[in-house]
């Protein structure tokens, strides 16, 4: 039900058929992100996201909204650290207008002048509104500290100065780059023909701009162990405490699941037991985990009042050390096991969920992967490569530290004034 062809300009096109249900789900994912941008130019990628919407040769930005929303179809787009995705969600029977418009957008839009200047208006909102949400802005300092001068150290959405300063040229050339058929993938989910797919593909891209320069590349991080404190006005002190993860490829992502699970990815897990069912301390607590194509970060998240900050980061790693150390029980292995399992099955009730899948599986592995497979691999993650990946990635000397809150100090750190146009880094879309 999964087929892959790449057409003769370097475009591939990967599709899964689900002949049950009524929907599909259609995205086009370019090889552009925040860690491609330069420093001049960060915030690029998530700029151009927006701009994509604004209007090509043929359709108003209106027009767009109308067409999809006429056939009560959902539109939207995502801005990440390694990739963007266009993508829609409509009834099968609309699939081949969901793609005009995708591929209009990607192909023929205007970048006017007028709406560029108008757009950094609403993303210099979107940036304040990220500034105002510490749970959110923690994390952005954790990854500035952490990476340093790397673009991986930058938030996805820029910085306020840098995006007031983009111009037409800039999103033009950075489109040259980046937004040609050898960087593209066209993913669909659902009640659909590979074959019918990739005709209307052929026909929508066959005179697709070309590429019309050497893009800039990203060497591997060299993350720094640090601790960092941060003074903010207002009601909880938000920590997140992180360390070197794995990568996406990295062949340990299993067993890596399983850890995560226990310690952070669901309410019997010891993290949320201990620190919320126990001790009272939190309201929110989990782990983190971000695997990119050559490396990644695994942590905490936690806020909390700020006289209990000392309990919690001296009780997180206490938990880490004794999973390092001991492992975990069979039932939590049992159990975490069963939990991935369910959560993979609930996905793949949904079009977008598989169409992302599937894209993702291709874009990092080169190809499919079966969700038999994935089970299947699951299934054979072990007590002993759980407590050696553990004894590694739980190393509580390894963790660095970034808070944020109204605390003087943290852990004899003391805090300082937020830097200035400090923008997010998480979410995004155009909505």
């Amino acid at each position: 039900m999964q087929q892959k062809t790449q057409l003769s300009n370097g475009l591939t096109v990967v599709s899964e058929r689900v002949p049950e249900l009524r929907s599909c789900s259609l995205g086009i994912w370019c090889g552009a992100g925040s860690r491609f941008e330069t420093e001049q130019h960060s915030g690029l990628s998530h700029f151009l996201e927006h701009m994509f919407f604004k209007g090509t040769k043929s359709r108003t930005a209106y027009d767009i909204a109308v067409t999809m929303d006429s056939v009560g179809g959902q539109l939207n787009a995502f801005t990440d650290r390694e990739h963007t995705c266009y993508y829609a969600r409509v009834m099968d029977r609309h699939m081949p207008m969901a793609l005009d418009i995708l591929s209009d957008m990607v192909n023929h839009s205007l970048f006017e002048a007028e709406e560029i200047e108008r757009e950094k208006g609403v993303v210099l909102e979107e940036i304040k509104m990220y500034e105002d949400t510490p749970d959110d802005q923690v994390f952005e300092l954790f990854n500035r500290a952490f990476y340093q001068s790397h673009s991986l150290g930058r938030p996805i959405i820029g910085y306020a100065p840098r995006v007031s300063q983009l111009t037409r040229e800039d999103l033009v050339s950075y489109v040259g780059q980046r937004y040609h058929p050898g960087n593209l993938m066209i993913a669909a989910a659902g009640q659909l023909d590979h074959d019918d797919l990739v005709a209307q593909v052929e026909k929508h891209f066959q005179n697709a701009r070309p590429n019309t320069g050497v893009p800039p590349t990203s060497s591997a991080p060299t993350p720094r162990q640090h601790q960092s404190v941060y003074h903010k006005a207002c009601e909880q002190t938000y920590l997140c405490l992180g360390a070197p993860g794995i990568a996406y490829v990295d062949p340990r992502r299993y067993t890596m699941l399983v850890p995560d699970s226990v310690l952070g990815g669901c309410m019997s897990s010891r993290l949320f037991q201990e620190i919320r069912e126990k001790r009272g301390l939190v309201y929110s607590v989990s782990t983190i985990q971000t695997a990119l194509s050559d490396c990644g970060t695994f942590g905490v998240f936690a806020g909390t009042s700020a006289e209990k900050v000392p309990e919690v980061i001296k009780v997180t790693p206490d938990i880490f050390a004794e999973v390092g150390s001991n492992g975990i029980t069979d039932e939590e292995l049992a159990r975490a096991k069963e939990l991935l399992k369910g959560a993979l099955a609930l996905n793949l009730e949904s079009t977008s969920s598989r169409m992302m899948r599937i894209a993702r599986n291709n874009l990092y592995f080169g190809r499919f992967m079966p969700v038999e497979e994935t089970i299947e691999k699951i299934e054979e993650v072990s007590h002993a490569q759980v407590k050696e990946l553990a004894s590694w990635l739980l190393d509580p000397t390894r963790y660095s530290l970034a808070a944020l809150g109204p605390v003087t100090e943290v852990d004899g750190v003391p805090a300082q004034p937020l830097p200035e146009s400090l923008a997010m880094s998480g979410k995004n879309g155009i909505a």
